[in-house]
């Protein structure tokens, strides 16, 4: 592998569970860094009770607190591009479904025209149940072929030009929404199942993982080799952002390359000491420690 190969992994900073004041000034602190963008997370509302499986645990029980920081991911994109001038900025992952698609194409065509195009949409169905109900959303176990619908749909609405649809899920005479992206919004997809990666093969700019070991890693990166391939879409550019469950470690990073990960998609708390509880980040530490913790993953 020459040095050239080596070297090209960019980096990207997810800030989930953290208060807006800790979103900026992380956000400012990833700029100096080197970083390439930050990633937001999404839950419109925690369900104080329960029950619903997180799809990323590694078989362990999920903690979702009430009292747990999440504003609003579009909202905080607008707000921190402002302070900004070239962090690029992305949801990693937006529940879709939980929107109207005509309302949603307007959220994002509005924060890729405050950001100056510095706006990656990601997006997926969500694992809580309970969350859908709590918005009288009664799609839950129909919610990947809204997304399905969704997606196609959203690229027509940032035209600007009167779209009208007749669909599955949505219904709605000519409507223009403007202000239209000046560019492309890139979309990505998140998810592990086959229908998750048959999706983000046929409408998607590239892949958006979450707590995944290399292990798992390698199995996914072939079946969306494999559904890409089936969707004829595999001479698209297309790219590969995610990051890993554990240490960040140059091994790890090694093997990531090897699989053709992009860009690396770096946990809060992964940086610095471990620390109890991922709802209590200390962000002077994360501050601190950042820039080293970059160099390392740009040029392991």
């Amino acid at each position: 592998m020459t040095l050239a190969a080596r070297t090209n992994m960019k980096v990207w900073l997810s800030l989930p569970f953290l208060p807006a004041d800790g979103l900026l000034r992380l956000s400012v602190a990833a700029e100096d860094a080197g970083v390439t963008g930050v990633a937001l997370s999404d839950h419109v509302c925690v369900p104080i009770d329960f029950s619903s499986p997180y799809p990323y645990g590694g078989g362990k029980p999920v903690a979702l607190p009430p009292e747990a920081e999440l504003p609003d991911p579009l909202v905080a994109a607008a707000g921190l591009a402002s302070a900004t001038t070239g962090l690029r900025f992305m949801t990693a992952v937006l529940i879709a479904p939980l929107r109207h698609p005509v309302l949603l194409a307007k959220q994002v065509a509005t924060v890729s025209a405050m950001s100056g195009g510095r706006f990656d949409l990601g997006v997926g169905v969500g694992w809580l149940r309970e969350e859908y109900e709590a918005l009288g959303q009664s799609n839950f176990d129909d919610r990947g072929r809204v997304l399905n619908e969704m997606l196609p749909l959203l690229r027509r609405l940032w035209t600007g030009e009167p779209v009208a649809h007749d669909g599955d899920h949505f219904s709605f005479e000519a409507v223009a929404v403007n202000p239209a992206p000046q560019a492309d919004v890139p979309i990505f997809v998140g998810g592990t199942s086959n229908a998750a990666l048959r999706r983000c093969a046929a409408f998607a700019d590239g892949w958006v993982g979450a707590n995944h070991s290399v292990e798992e890693l390698a199995g996914i990166v072939g079946r969306l080799a494999k559904a890409r391939a089936e969707a004829g879409t595999e001479d698209r550019p297309f790219e590969i952002r995610t990051g890993i469950r554990g240490t960040v470690t140059r091994d790890r990073l090694d093997a990531l390359r090897e699989l053709g990960v992009d860009s690396f998609l770096l946990a809060p708390w992964q940086i610095g000491e471990r620390r109890e509880s991922i709802y209590d980040l200390p962000v002077n530490v994360i501050v601190d420690a950042l820039p080293e913790l970059v160099e390392l993953i740009r040029t392991a």
